[in-house]
């Protein structure tokens, strides 16, 4: 079932365009290859990472971002945050279907970086670094250990992120 939980308007992101935070717990576990809710808890997988950008068909929205569990996806207000900004990252850095692209991932945490999510991108590689090890997904653990470098790099050895900005809102 499809639950509409939240809708952002992205003026309050300084950007323009309407999206709505859909509730769809059979699309994200079909898409992220999952036949089972049990599959969750057995791989250690927290859903909140579990999160999809889809442009609109709809009128009313121009985007959705799709979760898994909009209550579990709320429980910590800067990974929830943190992600946002990531999803918004791809509308100007997409990814296509079955693409994985680390640059493209580190471009979409760097924009959640520059407004102010550092901390919620922390949080949101460690907990895909766990998955990782979880899932012995050596894929996923290098491109995961890579945007950490990268947040490294971009945080500098301050640990504040510098004030070059990659967003472009000509894109929406």
């Amino acid at each position: 079932m499809i639950c509409l939980c939240e809708e952002l308007f992205l003026s309050r992101y300084g950007l323009e365009g309407r999206i709505a935070i859909l509730e769809d717990k059979h699309t994200v576990l079909k898409n992220f290859g999952l036949n089972d809710v049990n599959w969750l808890s057995f791989w250690n997988i927290d859903c909140r990472l579990l999160t999809m950008l889809y442009q609109s068909l709809d009128s009313k929205y121009d985007w959705f971002i799709i979760v898994y569990d909009y209550e579990k996806f709320c429980s910590d207000l800067k990974i929830k945050e943190a992600i946002i900004w990531h999803e918004i990252g791809h509308i100007t850095f997409p990814v296509g279907k079955n693409i994985i692209c680390t640059d493209t991932e580190v471009q979409c945490d760097r924009i959640a970086i520059d407004y102010g999510h550092e901390e919620g991108i922390k949080k949101i590689l460690e907990l895909t670094l766990k998955m990782a090890h979880s899932l012995n997904n050596k894929l996923l653990l290098n491109m995961t250990i890579e945007r950490q470098k990268q947040l490294h790099f971009i945080l500098g050895a301050d640990g504040q992120a510098g004030s070059i900005n990659t967003f472009n809102v000509d894109y929406i």
